[in-house]
């Protein structure tokens, strides 16, 4: 399936990409918090297999793979995909109940972090925001700024609107789209709309084509992409994208331990020029000790052109005053 890019659109020199890292600045949990959130669970207390494993691995990603794909039972798997879904709903609380109001922590402008998701919309060309975050924070808190298209995905009325606080009903649930379904429309799926907001790995409130909640988590990721043609065609458009001559890429709140994911980055920077901004309060020196040892990182490490060591606190702090931080990377990154 080759996703319309490069040949038939203009595209922005411009990109940005976020992991987990990103919303994190807001309180929500990274991996490892979301592995004592599995652990905790009562499930997971109350079953002795599933317990044991998160006892030796302390990678909740990799406890899900070892048991949905392992020698265990449907109800031990039953438990481990309800306990991570519970996790998701605690993530989806705190996005949900987080309100900007300049004081207490995690308190970043939310206005200046608007506008700025808002400068990748595309002025000289269409914009593409990617993300492997699966929360719904740019649904719920991105009300002010040009509106991304979520490419093949029905557009909920109540997203990117400041009342879409509420929790999850069944009609916020969209159903991804079959193979026949998707490539009827797909050569126009970026004709309409100059800013897409692209979703890597799902969504916390999107089902599968075949109608069932599973999130792209664990190990062979790409096999699972793969399963879902939504998804196939999203990462196909990632590559695609990122390959194009003379793009800038901002990464913010990635811990590069997708293999899939640098490969790509890897693929862009050697083959075609592509520069990498990083923003991250780590200083670079654990940086690169980080890359050193992920998958395709020496090849990722060639391609870094910026590196601002702030978290978005500094860089958009909540006195709404104008940071240097933010004025380093926007003369930086934008330049």
């Amino acid at each position: 399936m080759k996703a319309q890019t490069d040949m038939d659109i203009k595209l922005s020199p411009y990109i940005l990409f976020t992991g987990a890292g990103f919303t994190h600045n807001i309180g929500t949990p990274l991996s490892q918090d979301m592995w004592a959130e599995i652990f905790n669970n009562r499930l997971v207390q109350s079953t002795p297999r599933v317990k044991d494993l998160m006892l030796r691995d302390a990678d909740f990603e990799s406890v899900y793979n070892s048991i949905i794909e392992g020698n265990y039972s449907d109800d031990e798997k039953d438990v481990i995909s309800k306990a991570v879904l519970t996790a998701y709903e605690n993530l989806d609380t705190i996005v949900r109940q987080w309100i900007f109001n300049s004081t207490g922590p995690n308190q970043l402008n939310i206005y200046k972090l608007q506008e700025f998701i808002s400068s990748f919309a595309g002025k000289n060309g269409k914009g593409f925001y990617f993300t492997l975050n699966q929360d719904l924070f740019l649904e719920r808190k991105y009300y002010n700024g040009v509106e991304p298209v979520l490419p093949a995905i029905q557009r909920k009325s109540n997203w990117f609107t400041t009342h879409f606080n509420n929790q999850l009903t069944a009609q916020d649930y969209c159903r991804l789209p079959t193979k026949n379904e998707l490539n009827a429309p797909k050569i126009n799926l970026l004709v309409a709309g100059n800013y897409f907001y692209i979703k890597l790995h799902g969504s916390y409130n999107w089902l599968s084509s075949s109608g069932s909640q599973r999130l792209v988590i664990g190990r062979n990721k790409l096999n699972q992409i793969n399963q879902e043609p939504l998804l196939a065609y999203y990462f196909e458009l990632f590559e695609n994208v990122l390959s194009t001559e003379d793009k800038r890429l901002l990464i913010i709140g990635y811990g590069f331990r997708d293999e899939h994911i640098n490969e790509v980055l890897a693929d862009s920077v050697e083959n075609h020029g592509l520069q990498i901004h990083i923003v991250t309060p780590v200083s670079f020196s654990s940086f690169q000790s980080t890359l050193s040892n992920a998958p395709y990182g020496s090849s990722i490490l060639k391609g870094i052109s910026g590196y601002y060591q702030h978290n978005l606190v500094q860089i958009f702090p909540p006195d709404q005053s104008e940071s240097q931080a933010k004025r380093t990377l926007y003369e930086s990154f934008f330049s």
